[in-house]
């Protein structure tokens, strides 16, 4: 009875350590396409497509945001997806975004969903992204 016991913890203890066994991303120079997708506007704007070094400890594809005044505000990872709060106050704009993105070894998609505040009559866009993974960051 005791060993059912002592492997039911261990087993528990497991199944409790997966998420922080980490993401199923392999690190280094990503492609990325982001395509904005506005209400109102069939088609959204043109995707637009930038390089960026992901890894663990900066999973969140935005390689402006430190340009813009943004900031992630929380970050949780679960399994192989990552989600986030990103504020933004750019020039006087506050802007609030969350997001989601599922990582697949060397390449993710994901979404965002950005809240452009009351001067853009609380409009909210969402973001499509996806990204393959495409050399080791220098």
């Amino acid at each position: 009875m005791l060993k059912k016991i002592c492997t039911l913890s261990v087993l528990g203890l497991l199944i409790a350590a997966l998420p922080v066994w980490g993401l199923d991303l392999k690190p280094g120079k990503y492609e990325i396409t982001a395509k904005v997708e506005i209400p109102g506007m069939p088609g959204g704007t043109p995707p637009q497509t930038m390089t960026q070094c992901l890894n663990e400890q900066n999973p969140v594809p935005d390689s402006s945001a430190g340009a813009q005044g943004c900031k992630i505000t929380d970050m949780k990872t679960t399994g192989d997806t990552v989600t986030y709060t990103m504020e933004c106050n750019q020039q006087g704009t506050q802007t609030k975004s969350t997001g989601k993105i599922t990582y697949k070894g060397d390449s993710f998609e994901g979404t965002s969903e950005t809240n452009m505040g009351p001067a853009a009559g609380g409009m909210t866009v969402t973001t499509v992204v996806k990204g393959k993974r495409i050399d080791k960051c220098e």
